[in-house]
């Protein structure tokens, strides 16, 4: 094999490793690179080769991703979310399965106790498994999503790098690090105002997970219960349970993208670009399915307002009562301006705290 094929070789083998979009200029840099080594140098083209080092490691630094589902980029910080929700999913299985056991236990103090331990068991097993199932799915989408979109962690300036730089990079790295660095790429610090807190975030996490599982497997727990017989037993649920079937994929949609907004909000850290892109579009997309869900699907039991007065024998309600004007939209129209009111506040304080504060918005 004389020097032009071995060349060729080279460069093909790199070449068809990079994107596609960059492919001849780079194989235009590289061939001159490897012209003037072996001028400049005095070397053979086997030696200026060998000096380049393998043609897949030396094309992996044109990939701007990390080949992996996760990335170590966004590795920790997934480990760490993953573990909040199971914790939020473990509070809500836990509850479920009380409640679930109550109900369903009877009789004497024996057979009452048994009955509750084996319906607690079997409500917090099948909970706790689909429930973490069902985090662990949305968690990692969402964080392969930002993987192969690029979302940067961090606010830091662009560095340009020619094939030179890699071919003296790779040649000055043989011992391990092969990663790209420079101190140009080091992050701004950011101002104090604006670090988003880690404990509201997780709070949020968890309360997300906990509402969601139990949307899931318990949505018969959000109502009115009163004992009967020496048993736990519903008077009414607040939600249409008969149209559940359409209503809860909407409910789970609505929570999961405020749960995007607050792993955006965690893994990030401080309000940039990237933490108020994520606020505008969660906000605004919860905005519009809070509004489907409260003003299009019927979403509240028809008969809650009924069933309540016909358990607890009253005959009317006051004027005063909410409950008066159950069926009347007022409850629906209240949480959603209360929902517009709180994400407008949101977008506000992103939007004043990432130009405020951020040194390099980009």
């Amino acid at each position: 094999m004389n020097d032009q094929e071995m060349v060729n070789r080279y460069l093909y083998e790199v070449v068809k490793r990079v994107p596609q979009d960059s492919r001849e200029e780079i194989r235009m840099e590289l061939q001159a690179l490897i012209e003037d080594m072996c001028s400049a140098e005095q070397l053979s083209a086997e030696e200026a080769l060998q000096k380049l080092g393998a043609p897949d490691e030396f094309a992996k630094r044109y990939r701007t991703d990390s080949g992996c589902l996760i990335g170590p980029d966004y590795y920790d910080n997934y480990v760490w979310v993953i573990k909040i929700a199971l914790a939020g999913v473990g509070i809500s299985a836990v509850l479920s399965a009380v409640m679930q056991g109550i109900f369903h236990a009877q009789g004497a103090i024996v057979p009452f106790v048994v009955s509750f331990l084996v319906s607690f068991f079997q409500e917090l097993f099948s909970t706790a498994l689909y429930g973490s199932f069902c985090a662990f799915a949305v968690i990692t989408i969402t964080f392969a999503v930002m993987e192969r979109q690029g979302v940067r962690l961090h606010l830091m300036p662009e560095k340009h790098w020619s094939v030179k730089e890699f071919a003296k990079n790779t040649a000055s790295n043989n011992t391990g690090n092969k990663k790209l660095w420079s101190p140009h790429l080091l992050p701004p610090v950011p101002d104090e105002h604006a670090v988003i807190s880690r404990a509201d975030s997780v709070v949020s996490i968890v309360a997300v997970s906990v509402f969601s599982a139990l949307l899931l497997f318990a949505p018969q727990l959000f109502g009115a219960f009163h004992f009967e017989n020496g048993r736990l037993t519903t008077v009414a649920c607040i939600f249409n349970l008969d149209q559940w079937h359409v209503i809860l994929p909407v409910f789970l949609l609505w929570l999961a993208v405020g749960l995007v907004d607050e792993i955006i909000r965690l893994v990030v850290g401080y309000y940039n670009k990237v933490v108020l892109y994520g606020t505008l579009v969660c906000d605004t997309l919860e905005i519009l399915i809070a509004a489907i869900l409260l003003k299009v699907l019927p979403l509240w039991n028809p008969e809650f307002a009924e069933q309540i007065k016909k358990a607890s024998g009253i005959r009317n309600y006051s004027n005063g009562d909410l409950l008066r004007y159950w069926q009347s939209g007022l409850l629906s129209n209240i949480l959603l301006i209360g929902i517009c009111i709180v994400s407008l506040a949101e977008i506000g304080i992103a939007v004043y705290k990432t130009y405020k504060y951020t040194k390099h918005v980009i």
